[in-house]
């Protein structure tokens, strides 16, 4: 209801002139409810995070006691098969080998195995501890792997008190599902990891391990303000910000967050631009590196562009080895390795999120491969682990440029999707229904997954649908599909055909429901629940009651009331792979972009804001990122683009359907000289 109100206030603001009595009160409103949104937005959303926490613990044989910490949060969850746990290099023959409902939240891994609506863990592998957990993603050619897991699979070594630790081999469904996965997890590691160690090395040795425990780290000041409430002990999250301090947050260990780190690349288009953030990187890594005393430092110049030519600066001024001491040589090669896998983990995760920013902006990709080589050719300063992530980076940065859709469909659909003409193609009534379904499925979730984040920013399909591409796209298709299901069951001379393409196309939409693709579920019951095909009451007749019923029962599904209230639940209750209906995310976007300035009073960033937007967009991309497991049957996908081209317009549509029921039709022969009452 708030954004309700502060659209509202918005739309007098625009209509009330400057010099106006009531304009001050106006604007007052507006900010105190801006501010309450936030508030309860934040309170809302942490207490959505603790009932998805809590649902899976519920699920859980037995339970799981770690799910009950506060200070967790959750990830992400999604199919992957454990490939073998080994212990002193010998595969362990009493493990299940198999696929896996794995959940990975901020501080635990959980690796699960389903029975009926149970989940079950393993005592000894199935509860993965992030803080004394070694991730490997990449495998030596001296491993005895499968050599189909080398693309897919990765490795995490369990540091437990037992003497004989355990590693657990987890093989992606693709290579880019294992970069998300992989990524994910270093990201939780390495917040663990800083959490515990010393933060000596920044020179505050006042500071305790735990960051939180310091209020001076999380104290106001002009430049940088945090949220109003500090409950259960979680760390102070920031509300408003200059883009300096934000970018500061970004790279110094002792802020590490997994929350701050995907809101901070997922939202930073709204204020500023990806040259700004790369430029900030590369000086903090040159920064740390002129700490070392000058023991061989190249005169690598690092690279700033200026009217989009690479201009080279000079690095900063190193310390000589005689001017200090063993101890501070010790803490400044400390502070320049964790400085050096901070910046190395922020952009394997720029690269593998959001590879889109560097395709779009060449500039910009030139600049980040100078920076790698540079890195790379620095041998005397380079550690065996930063070696070892700038491989990874590279490796990453060659996949996102490879083709990597999930579904070879994309050919099918740019010859036939919008193209007409006279095609020979399969009949619905020949298709099975759960084929189609599956199809159904494999379409949406491919156009899903081909949605650039970017997209969801600012309004973009509505102020400009040309930054938005796919989900215009998305939202023509609909229509155009909801248009084809009317179509086929008019494309029936009889009533009797008519029932059975109705029938038929109901069982369809239950199938695509048990698939979870509610977006051709929506298309489906809104194709069917057209006007001119409600009205078609001697077709109805025929159609079984328990048919009928079920079409109630889906409506009420993806029935638009309180903004897709019950889709909403529906897919929150579910487990992915999932395809939801795009359009109830964007009235969401909308009401955020509405409802909420992007900057305070004072000209700082609203980041509050900013968690908001990412809170949202991060669910689509879950969803993206898990796949099916379901094969492309080609000549199913060209049918459904070829019939969704060739669907007759809305005002057709009621012209066929007075055709063959015209008004005030009495009683007609229906089939066999039948009648209707």
């Amino acid at each position: 209801m708030i954004p309700g109100y502060v659209s509202l206030l918005n739309q007098l603001l625009a209509f009330t002139p400057p010099d106006h009595v009531e304009r001050v009160k106006f604007e007052e409103a507006r900010s105190k409810l801006q501010e309450l949104s936030v508030v309860i937005y934040e309170q809302t959303s942490d207490s959505e995070s603790m009932s998805k926490t809590l649902s899976i613990e519920k699920m859980i044989s037995g339970g799981c006691h770690v799910l009950f910490d506060t200070n967790q949060h959750f990830v992400r969850q999604g199919m992957l098969r454990l490939a073998a746990v080994t212990s002193k290099n010998t595969a362990r023959k009493d493990v299940k080998i198999g696929p896996k409902h794995c959940f990975l939240f901020t501080n635990h891994m959980l690796i699960t195995e389903r029975t009926g609506e149970q989940l079950s863990v393993n005592k000894e592998y199935g509860l993965v501890a992030l803080n004394h957990c070694i991730l490997i993603e990449e495998f030596s050619e001296e491993d005895t792997v499968d050599k189909s897991h080398q693309e897919v699979g990765f490795r995490m070594t369990l540091l437990d008190s037992s003497p004989d630790p355990k590693t657990i081999t987890l093989v992606a469904e693709c290579p880019r599902d294992k970069v998300s996965w992989t990524v994910d997890i270093g990201q939780c590691i390495e917040n663990l990891q800083s959490e515990t160690s010393s933060h000596s090395c920044y020179g505050r040795s006042s500071l305790t391990n735990d960051p939180r425990s310091d209020p001076r780290l999380f104290a106001d000041g002009a430049s940088i303000k945090y949220s109003l409430r500090m409950n259960s002990g979680q760390t102070p999250k920031v509300r408003y910000a200059s883009l300096d301090k934000l970018l500061e947050r970004l790279m110094d260990a002792r802020f590490l967050g997994v929350e701050y780190l995907n809101t901070f690349l997922l939202t930073y288009r709204c204020f500023t631009d990806g040259h700004t953030v790369l430029g900030y990187i590369i000086n903090t890594y040159y920064d740390a590196l002129a700490k070392l005393p000058d023991n061989g430092v190249p005169e690598s110049p690092s690279y700033l562009p200026k009217n989009n030519i690479f201009e080279k600066q000079s690095p900063p001024p190193r310390h000589s080895l005689t001017s200090i001491g063993s101890e501070s040589v010790f803490m400044a090669a400390k502070y320049y390795s964790e400085v050096a896998m901070r910046v190395f983990n922020v952009i394997k995760s720029w690269i593998s999120k959001y590879y889109q920013d560097f395709v779009s902006d060449p500039s910009l990709h030139q600049r980040l491969m100078i920076f790698l080589d540079q890195v790379a050719s620095n041998e005397s300063n380079m550690t065996q682990c930063g070696r070892k992530a700038v491989n990874i980076i590279h490796r990453s940065l060659a996949l996102q440029e490879a083709s990597s859709a999930a579904y070879p469909i994309e050919d099918i659909y740019n010859h036939y999707f919008n193209k007409s003409g006279d095609y020979s193609c399969l009949s619905n009534l020949v298709v099975d229904c759960e084929v189609m379904a599956q199809q159904l499925t494999i379409l949406e979730h491919w156009a899903l997954t081909e949605i650039a984040p970017n997209e969801f920013l600012d309004k973009s399909w509505v102020k400009d649908k040309e930054r938005a591409p796919h989900i215009c796209s998305i939202m023509q298709r609909c229509d155009k599909m909801s248009n084809m299901v009317a179509s086929e069951v008019l494309s029936g001379e009889t009533a009797s055909t008519r029932a059975k393409t109705i029938t038929r196309w109901i069982n369809v939409a239950t199938l695509c429901k048990k698939y979870n693709n509610f977006a051709s579920l929506l298309q489906v019951v809104a194709g069917l629940t057209f006007s001119a095909i409600q009205r078609l009451k001697y077709t109805w007749c025929i159609v079984p009651q328990e048919i009928k019923s079920e079409l109630n029962s889906l409506k009420e599904v993806v029935s638009v009331a309180n903004r897709f209230k019950n889709m909403k639940a529906e897919i929150k209750r579910c487990d992915p792979p999932c395809v939801p209906y795009v359009g109830v995310y964007l009235a969401d976007l909308i009401s955020i972009e509405e409802g909420v300035q992007n900057l305070n009073s004072n000209g700082l960033i609203n980041f509050a804001k900013m968690r908001m937007l990412a809170h949202t967009i991060l669910e689509i991309r879950l969803y993206q990122q898990t796949y099916y497991d379901l094969k492309v049957v080609p000549d199913v996908i060209k049918h459904i683009l070829v019939n969704c081209s060739n669907a007759l317009c809305e005002d057709k549509i009621f012209e066929r359907s007075y055709t063959l029921e015209p008004r005030n039709q009495r009683s007609p022969a229906i089939e066999h000289g039948a009648s209707c009452a």
